[in-house]
């Protein structure tokens, strides 16, 4: 490993991570997990508790997003994009144009979109209560650096689930409160894709951590990790959270 991305290791750093990618070489990162802000959202349910802190579209560069996220992952390596319906199209049409640039150009720095995958929630959105139907599932973009490399373990479905005795279950949603975060994902599912994707000892990259379940997930997987996130509040509620899951991983 580059001896700059090792400086990288289980770090958590609090900065726009435009500054971080342009500091990390060329096919240096083993796996790209993240969950950008791709829309603005704040949360108007009636609550007992102080709102979450607002999430900003405008904190998402996408065109530099996809060409970065391409030129520092490693050939074959995977990366996974959560969205929407509405931003999925936009995600996919700037990989598709990046490929189209890098093949004119004869570079080897572009991803290849293999899957959607889908996240069934146990609950669901609010907006148009009486004139839509009610949102209860998110995309994951699944694509790869060139080729890329074999999924580990058995074929697994392009939706997340379980079984419990025969029933099937899906992930429940994340409390926007369990870590002052209005759009936590499970870390189940981050498991589920750090172990397909990633070897023991690998480096997973999360450019906007949010509120850090790439993080937890990778140190119960035991990966190694570097996460990037702009805003203070989350950064600092992440450090905590990790490092308490360290600790306790440390105990057993």
């Amino acid at each position: 490993m580059d001896k700059l991305t090792s400086d990288f290791q289980n770090k958590i750093i609090n900065c726009d991570n435009r500054e971080i990618f342009r500091q990390l070489p060329d096919d240096s990162v083993d796996l790209i997990i993240t969950d950008p802000p791709y829309k603005d959202y704040q949360s108007n349910r009636p609550i007992v508790h102080e709102k979450v802190k607002k999430i900003h579209e405008q904190d998402f560069n996408l065109p530099f997003f996809i060409e970065q996220s391409a030129r520092v992952l490693k050939p074959g390596s995977h990366f996974y994009c959560w969205c929407d319906h509405l931003t999925f199209p936009g995600i996919f049409m700037q990989i598709a144009a990046l490929i189209k640039h890098e093949l004119e150009q004869k570079s080897p720095h572009y991803l290849n979109y293999k899957s959607c995958l889908v996240w069934v929630k146990n609950n669901h959105g609010s907006g148009d209560l009486k004139g839509n139907y009610a949102p209860q599932h998110e995309f994951v973009i699944f694509a790869c650096k060139g080729k890329g490399r074999k999924l580990n373990g058995k074929r697994q479905p392009n939706v997340y689930f379980k079984k419990n005795h025969g029933i099937i279950e899906f992930y429940s949603k994340v409390s926007n409160y369990s870590f002052k975060h209005g759009t936590s994902k499970p870390v189940d599912i981050q498991r589920l894709m750090i172990s397909a994707s990633s070897e023991k000892g690998e480096l997973v990259f999360d450019p906007y951590a949010g509120s850090m379940s790439v993080g937890e997930a990778c140190i119960a997987e035991n990966r190694n990790y570097l996460m990037v996130e702009i805003e203070e509040l989350h950064c600092e509620n992440g450090k905590k959270r990790l490092s308490t899951i360290e600790n306790q991983v440390t105990l057993l």
